[in-house]
């Protein structure tokens, strides 16, 4: 299990640098976002809608706030669009991971882990958790995009990558986005209450598998 943790550690650690070097830098900081993000209206609603695609799906380069981006997509967008919007911006950012580690994804494994032992080792812990793992990601920051990596450098069927990921993904978009679709600026508790209940949700669910799993 620790070889697996290695790996997770690793490509978290690269997404942790990025992240870093976009705010240090001031080429993309959260601050930028969320005040972009804050100057929208509901009477923009086109722009909104793929402004807020778009962020999501380059959430696997620049680590954007994806739970802030969800509910405001429920209030700038309404419950369906912003659904739509938010749940095809997460898949996107999910897919390009997997297909970017499916390309160059065995070379990182191999320099991490070194011997074939320690890649055959991994390589069965994550077809076993893979699945379960990947339904509840959300519940930490850039694990959707460290799995779906995962997904891509194992090579796990494309299928079963779509259906677990979005097994995950459609559920808590449509909690955030419900709420966000309720609440305003001057009354955004339903939201705030939404964004609380989800973590407590997913990491009882994280906390219910790994006891489970043990």
């Amino acid at each position: 299990m620790k070889h697996l943790i290695k790996l997770y550690l690793v490509i978290i650690g690269f997404f942790v640098a990025v992240f870093l070097i976009m705010n240090l830098t001031g080429i993309l900081s959260v601050e930028d976002i969320t005040h972009f993000v804050n100057r929208l209206t509901r009477e923009e609603k086109q722009i909104a809608f793929w402004v807020i695609l778009v962020l999501l799906a380059v959430d696997v380069f620049f680590s954007v706030p994806t739970i802030f981006l969800v509910t405001s997509a429920g209030w700038l967008l309404g419950f369906w669009p912003g659904l739509l919007s938010s749940v095809t911006g997460m898949f996107l950012s999910g897919l390009t991971a997997r297909i970017i580690c499916t390309k160059i994804g065995g070379k990182l494994v191999k320099l991490v882990l070194g011997s074939d032992s320690q890649v055959a080792e991994v390589h069965r812990l994550f077809k076993r958790f893979g699945p379960a793992i990947l339904t509840v990601s959300r519940a930490l920051p850039m694990l959707p995009e460290a799995t779906s990596c995962m997904a891509g450098i194992y090579r796990m069927p494309f299928w079963k990558f779509v259906f677990y990921y979005l097994l995950g993904t459609i559920p808590y978009a449509s909690i955030l986005v419900y709420f966000g679709s309720i609440s305003s600026r001057e009354n955004p508790y339903p939201a705030l209450v939404a964004i609380v209940g989800m973590y407590v949700l997913l990491w009882s669910i994280w906390w219910f598998l790994v006891k489970r799993k043990k």
